[in-house]
């Protein structure tokens, strides 16, 4: 196998979680296939400071730039250990057959659950790389 692509792509500006609405905290740059066909591997991490209330966090990953793009990724809700307020790390890794595919782009998402006020992304990152 060899490496079709690789990119990579962090951020220290905050992103603010509406109460309990999906948003993406990052995306990746966009990533040239070069063959009918490769696996990509895909990592991302978010800092959150946590909002009142919250039961539950939902890490995805999606082809695409938005929050209705294709999940590639589970969508395993995580149980909250600490109180509002209190900055959580969340990291996921997935992989993804692609066909037919030229130039694709990846995003992290995160969601709060029963959250009564909005969380925030303080940093995230987030790299792809085709072989």
């Amino acid at each position: 196998m060899q490496i079709q692509d690789a990119v990579a792509n962090f951020s220290t500006t905050d992103v603010t979680i509406t109460t309990t609405t999906e948003r993406v905290a990052i995306t990746t740059p966009l990533l040239r296939v070069n063959r009918n066909s490769a696996i990509v591997m895909i990592a991302a991490w978010g800092q959150v400071l946590l909002g009142t209330a919250i039961t539950t966090m939902t890490p995805r990953i999606r082809r695409g730039t938005t929050i209705t793009s294709t999940l590639v990724s589970g969508e395993d809700a995580i149980a909250i250990q600490s109180a509002a307020a209190t900055n959580a790390q969340y990291q996921m890794i997935c992989f993804e057959q692609l066909t037919a595919e030229q130039i694709v782009q990846y995003s992290f998402t995160l969601t709060q659950t029963t959250a009564s006020a909005d969380g925030t992304i303080v940093q995230a990152g987030i790299f792809a790389i085709a072989v």
